[in-house]
């Protein structure tokens, strides 16, 4: 077994500077070492990258997608196995990325995140029961039953403001007290599933949400002093974490990642590198909401919301790739792949060897798919037939001149999107392409609320840049062309932001040997949101103007506290969003019946 010192030294440094994974190297010595890891995902492929060495030992992160990595999938308020949909905002995903997130755990002075749970109400319920909610900008719930199926994932929006339960950390007086959450096991052969409360654990594998800030500005606004920590305690426990999280891929669209391993930490020998690979919702005959249908028990821990809206979301399970590749001890050039998977993941989340490996079968009753884009085919043959692929360059011509520093781009600009119905979220980017010897790998674009000063502040405060193609997670990272001559226009369109939000972008050129260029900044406001359909509080929306007014929101009070918490108070609901939308217009319109309609509701529900 060789010496692992001077690795363990220079993981730590480049650790304390939380740049591990991605820092572009300013000059190649000759025993410096560069990765490219190739792979072409299907759309909404959540990612993890990772190294280990020939002895199994986890090594670095290289990529982590922003589901897990920027908004907390892994880590959040509700129940494990609670359905998704859209941008559904609760439900810990434990099974998202679990091989990367248990090795990880795995490794040399290794830390798990604090747990996230709800604030005050049980970890089965979706829907509002109590003061904990504050508007939410990314996640969101869908009022309406069919936009919540996973047949609408791609063709539906966010378009009702939405607050949410951001939570709260789980202490040790919560374990004293039992604290758990609602979990049905799987039917045994000849058996009926069984329900039962599940104990958490203290601690979680996966990091919190970082895209938040506390909300300190009533009404609605009643978010836990915890959330102020959950960024910082997420980036205390993984350093690397603002580095090395990337948008989601663009479905079919090929990936060049780019690691310069750092110097005099990787010796030679033999390493492997991992790609993990999880799509929600991924049925085949063997796994889908038959086989791992929503949960139903224990009855009283499951609340209408979760019974009626979303989809389970357990299709086949998470797969791993592994390309074992040597570090030599000269300078040159190799190339490694595979075209299969190493294992698989199960859903056995509180199993206690839950994210080992498993063997993976493309036939018999728990038969993983390997073509149209599922399962194993999540990761597309490449021309050579491989679907994860690892060149190892090492060092450089002797003597040769090192190339010309990679040149910054020039005369960045932003400005509003011109189409009034996207300009609250989208916005539009021009600049003249960088100067490069080197054929350029991408352009790394970073759009932050706080200043963006320098590199340190353009990782920390920046996140990956996101294009304007809707996708089950949100939009797919910003893909801008790199073949583009010095000096000509580069054109693109920034989606996924807040309304009524003033934004930094940071733009740098990355060439292929892994080479930054200068950083170069701007700045833009995005306009304020404007709606073009109500809510679903459609009566009361049109008699007082605006889903955001006083009385409209305490009407989603009532409704979410005494009415979809029983029976009756679900049928009165149901029936008033089926005849509601047909009679909105007649309000909206007659300048009588608007003040009727507020009589009415003054009447029945107390507004004023």
């Amino acid at each position: 077994m060789r010496c692992l010192l001077p690795f363990r030294v220079g993981r730590l440094a480049f650790g304390i500077l939380g740049l591990v994974a991605v820092l572009p190297s300013a000059a190649r010595a000759e025993d410096d070492t560069l990765l490219e890891l190739r792979y072409t995902p299907v759309a909404r492929a959540q990612v993890a990258i990772w190294i280990e060495d020939g002895d199994g030992r986890f090594l670095d992160t290289v990529l982590l997608t922003e589901a897990v990595g920027y908004r907390g999938v892994g880590n959040r308020p509700g129940a494990s196995q609670m359905n998704s949909g859209y941008r559904w905002p609760y439900g810990r995903r434990e099974g998202v990325l679990p091989v990367w997130s248990r090795r990880r755990a795995s490794g040399l002075d290794a830390q798990l995140f604090p747990r996230v749970i709800f604030q005050d109400r049980q970890e089965g319920f979706a829907v509002r029961t109590t003061f904990d909610h504050s508007p939410d900008d990314y996640y969101c719930l869908q009022f309406e039953e069919y936009k919540s199926s996973r047949e609408e994932l791609d063709a539906t929006s966010c378009a009702t403001p939405f607050t949410s339960d951001k939570g709260r950390y789980l202490t040790e007086e919560d374990m004293e007290a039992g604290y758990a959450e609602p979990f049905e096991t799987p039917p045994v052969a000849d058996g009926e599933a069984q329900g039962m409360m599940q104990r958490l654990p203290l601690r979680s594998h996966y990091p919190p949400r970082r895209d938040l800030s506390r909300c300190h500005i009533p009404p609605d606004c009643y978010d836990h002093p915890d959330v102020d920590r959950f960024a910082r305690d997420a980036r205390s426990v993984m350093p690397e974490l603002d580095a090395v999280t990337r948008a989601t891929a663009l479905g079919d669209e090929p990936q060049r990642v780019l690691y310069s391993l750092p110097p005099g930490a990787y010796p030679p020998g033999d390493y492997i590198a991992f790609l993990e690979v999880n799509t929600e919702g991924d049925y085949n005959d063997a796994w889908n909401d038959e086989t791992w249908p929503r949960p139903a028990l224990p009855e009283p821990a499951w609340d209408f919301y979760t019974e009626i809206y979303g989809y389970p979301y357990r299709g086949q399970p998470s797969l791993a790739f592994a390309v074992p590749f040597t570090v030599a001890e000269g300078p040159g050039m190799a190339d490694f792949a595979t075209d299969l998977p190493r294992g698989r993941a199960s859903w056995g989340h509180f199993d206690p060897d839950y994210g080992a490996l498993l063997q993976v079968d493309t036939e018999g009753p728990l038969a993983i798919s390997d073509r149209g884009g599922s399962g194993i085919d999540r990761l597309r043959r490449d021309e050579q037939g491989h679907r994860f692929a690892v060149r190892v360059t090492r060092g450089g011509e002797p003597d040769a001149p090192e190339p010309t520093p990679v040149g910054p781009v020039t005369e960045l600009s932003a400005w509003r999107h011109p189409d009034p119905f996207r300009a609250h979220a989208w916005v539009q980017l021009r600049f003249l392409a960088a100067a490069s010897d080197e054929p350029l790998n991408r352009y790394d674009v970073r759009v932050a609320t706080e200043p963006i000063e320098d590199e340190a502040s353009f990782l920390r405060h920046g996140r990956p840049a996101r294009g304007v193609a809707s996708i089950a997670e949100g939009t797919a990272q910003l893909s801008l062309p790199v073949d583009v001559p010095p000096g000509s226009a580069v054109e693109g369109e920034i989606g996924d932001l807040r309304a009524q939000t003033h934004y930094y972008i940071g733009v740098r050129a990355i060439d292929r040997r892994n080479r930054s260029g200068p950083l170069r900044i701007t700045e833009v406001t995005t306009a304020e949101r404007r709606f073009v359909t109500v809510t679903p509080c459609f009566i009361a929306t049109a008699a007082y103007g605006s889903a955001l007014a006083p009385q409209v929101r305490r009407l989603r009070r009532l409704r979410d506290r005494y009415l979809l918490n029983n029976a009756p108070g679900r049928v009165l609901v149901a029936g008033y969003y089926a005849v509601s939308p047909h009679l909105t217009w007649l309000v909206e319109r007659g300048s009588l019946l608007r003040p009727a309609a507020r009589s009415l509701l003054r009447a029945h529900c107390g507004t004023q």
